[in-house]
């Protein structure tokens, strides 16, 4: 393990202010790397370079600077890591007065330099999981499956595991992360701060999996967070549903009483082996993109249960707007339906077909409905009130809908 020059001069930083001397802190080659004393940085220090070959606090006193290059009267002590020389501590003054405090200020260092080393240690094994997750979702496998199962179980998950993607919006997470950091002025703070608020919603999701370590949980940028859920592949495609429904309710109460953020969720359909985990993954955004625009009130979406939505993501887009055009602005007519007639006939496809209960929904009278519905049928040729015209109409009202979502 190497001390970087910012980790050494923070260190120095802090423990001045508890000491009040001078501090110097030397690389595992005796230059300088941290000090209170800038003009020292990069500096060779011969009695640093000492302790690390002798590998024993050297004290310098006044007599003694002349044979050793860089050197000031105080006292050095070697800095230890599993064992291991990796750089030298220097207290600047009369030796008398600062040896006391060297081999506290030793342990300090090398406290401070552990839980560096440590958070460090975390931060690569949090990122290789999120590079990992990154790559299972995204069908980035290789060639070598097994080799990339093998990757899983370093990081600690097992994917051989039957699972399907559940993905989460958080409504203006981003923004409210952002905005922090513009509060603490991008400093560490904010950044800290970041680092917290993800922290925290990841506890709140986890704590709903707590008996399956194998749920896998993780931020993936953006709004959105992942869940990777164990499932029961033998149950049958309702009854899978229903437990996925149920945990994510469970998700989103916990966040939005405990974190009192507003969450929408998209659910996948499970998928054989370790390449259907990528397909689940983008049922899971599609759903999540197609339910929150188009069924906004629902705030679960599963792709199942989309149903001509569903339909739609897989019809080119040019000839969706082709279809939209021929039905609903026809030749004959020079602007198509209007917005009047066009809600009407959204409220009457609402309404199961029915004159009464869409006349009641709109408040209007059931004379002004028929009239509507008339002059449909003499703009497109469709009659709404017949089952064949009715579906055409459907499809290209739902393609209209889609269409503005995705423009």
């Amino acid at each position: 393990m190497k001390i970087t020059r910012e980790l050494a001069q923070s260190i120095v930083d802090r423990t001045m202010k508890i000491l009040g001397k001078n501090i110097n802190i030397m690389d595992e080659r005796g230059i300088i790397i941290g000090s209170g004393n800038k003009r020292r940085l990069n500096q060779f220090h011969e009695g640093a370079a000492k302790v690390i070959k002798e590998k024993k606090k050297l004290v310098i006193y006044p007599e003694d600077i002349g044979s050793l290059t860089g050197a000031k009267p105080g006292i050095n002590l070697p800095i230890e890591y599993n064992n291991k020389i990796i750089g030298v501590v220097g207290i600047t003054g009369n030796p008398d007065e600062v040896s006391p405090f060297g081999e506290i200020i030793k342990m300090t260092v090398e406290m401070m330099l552990q839980q560096e080393f440590l958070l460090k240690e975390l931060h690569l094994e949090e990122q290789a999981r999120e590079n990992f997750i990154q790559d299972l979702i995204s069908g980035r496998i290789g060639t070598d499956p097994d080799l990339f199962i093998t990757r899983g179980q370093i990081v600690g998950y097992d994917i051989t595991l039957p699972r399907v993607a559940m993905v989460l919006d958080i409504y203006q997470f981003e923004k409210t992360a952002r905005e922090s950091l513009v509060a603490f002025k991008k400093g560490k703070e904010g950044e800290i701060y970041l680092q917290r608020l993800k922290n925290n919603v990841l506890k709140t999701i986890e704590r709903v999996f707590a008996a399956n370590p194998q749920d896998i949980v993780s931020y993936i940028g953006g709004d959105r967070f992942l869940i990777l859920k164990t499932v029961d592949k033998e149950k049958d495609d309702d009854s899978l549903r229903e437990v996925l429904f149920g945990v994510a309710k469970r998700v989103r109460k916990e966040i939005s009483e405990r974190m009192k953020f507003r969450v929408s969720i998209g659910i996948g359909e499970y998928y054989y082996g370790i390449h259907g985990i990528s397909r689940s993954y983008k049922d899971a955004v599609k759903a999540l993109d197609v339910g929150t625009k188009l069924e906004k009130s629902k705030g679960i979406y599963h792709i199942g249960t989309l149903g001509i939505y569903k339909v739609l993501t897989e019809i080119k887009n040019s000839t969706q707007r082709e279809i939209i055009d021929k039905i609903l602005c026809p030749s004959k007519s020079k602007n198509g339906l209007s917005k009047t007639l066009l809600s009407t006939l959204s409220a009457f496809f609402e309404n199961d077909l029915s004159i009464k209960k869409t006349a009641e929904s709109m408040y209007i009278h059931r004379n002004t409905l028929l009239y509507r519905l008339h002059r449909i049928k003499e703009i497109t040729g469709l009659d709404p009130k017949k089952f064949d015209d009715a579906v055409q109409l459907m499809m290209a009202l739902r393609m209209r809908a889609y269409q503005e979502m995705t423009d």
